[in-house]
Formats: structure tokens, sequence, C-alpha cells
């Protein structure tokens, strides 16, 4: 929610202050080579595919690992179906709370929401959740965003830093996964 209304005050006063360019210092990951950009973080885990899977699709128990994320109202990974994420803080404080569509999934391969604010063209995100078979229990969890439209090219470094949180939750996840 907190990111939500600084992108929306950011991008009114770009627009009243008729600001036309980007700063060249941000650093871009395009390797799509269109207008979209994005920001991915692995990590490699001492476990099979399954138990991975179950544990980041159980969204129930998030509470119980995920100090980063919440997920719900989608506890069956229905395709097509809105959920709620709330994004919390290092300190526990919400940093951001929106609903997100799941649009597609792959059992104890992947699975893809996406949130759009207004429209693509004015912001779109796409977060993966893909976990790669290295050997029989061994897998990368890997998170990818994909972040598309005048607010994502505008704010990416912002949005960036809030998205840094996630590799806590990813250690948090390696955490779990070993031991359990």
């Amino acid at each position: 929610m907190k990111l939500r209304k600084i992108i929306i005050h950011l991008f009114l006063a770009f627009l009243i202050l008729g600001c036309s360019s980007k700063a060249a210092s941000i650093n871009l990951e395009n390797k799509n080579n269109d207008n979209t950009y994005g920001y991915i973080i692995s990590v490699d885990i001492e476990a099979s595919k399954e138990k991975v899977w179950n544990i980041i699709t159980d969204f129930k128990n998030y509470p119980k690992w995920n100090s980063v994320l919440k997920m719900e109202n989608n506890n069956n990974l229905e395709l097509k179906k809105n959920f709620v994420v709330t994004i919390f803080d290092e300190k526990g404080s919400i940093e951001d709370n929106f609903k997100a569509l799941l649009i597609d999934k792959k059992k104890y391969t992947y699975f893809i929401a996406s949130q759009t604010l207004l429209s693509s063209y004015f912001f779109k995100a796409t977060h993966q959740f893909l976990i790669e078979e290295i050997s029989h229990n061994k897998v990368r969890f890997t998170q990818k965003w994909k972040l598309e439209g005048v607010v994502g090219y505008l704010f990416e470094d912002m949005i960036f830093d809030v998205l840094k949180l996630f590799k806590t939750m990813n250690l948090e996840l390696k955490e779990k996964a070993e031991k359990s």
C-alpha cells in the first residue's frame, strides 16, 4: 500500500514537472530489449523439488517460516484467481499490500503471478517463483520480477530496493526446506 501510494505520488510529480527522461545512473537489467526491466534472486537448496514446491505453495503456513511475504485467498493455486499479497520490511512493518493474479503454474517447476496498476502501460509487475532441479535432492529456487510500464521504468530502483527483501525470504526457505 505504501509503495503504491509513493509510486502514484511520484508519477504525478513527474507529470507536473514535465520531466521527460530517466537518470543515466540507473543500472537496468533488460535482456529482452523491450520496455521491461527485471530483478532476479536465487538460492541453492539441499532438498527435492517436491519439498520446495510444497513449502512455497502452502500459503497458510508462510507466517511460520517467512518474515517477508504473506499470501492469502488462493491456497489451492487456482489459475486466474486473485489473491492478497503483503510484503513486510525488516522490522515486520507492512511495506506494501496489493492484489495479484495467478497467471500460470506447472507443478514442482513454477508459478507466476502478476499485479497491474491501472493498465500495463502504467504499471505491471510479473513475479515468477521457479524451481530448477539440479540433482535428485538439490534445487535452485529463483524469484524473477519483470516490470512494465512507465512507473516500472521511472521508479525501478525504488521498487528493486523493496524486492531486495526477498533475499531474506529465499534464505528462510532454504533453512525451512533443509531442516524439515
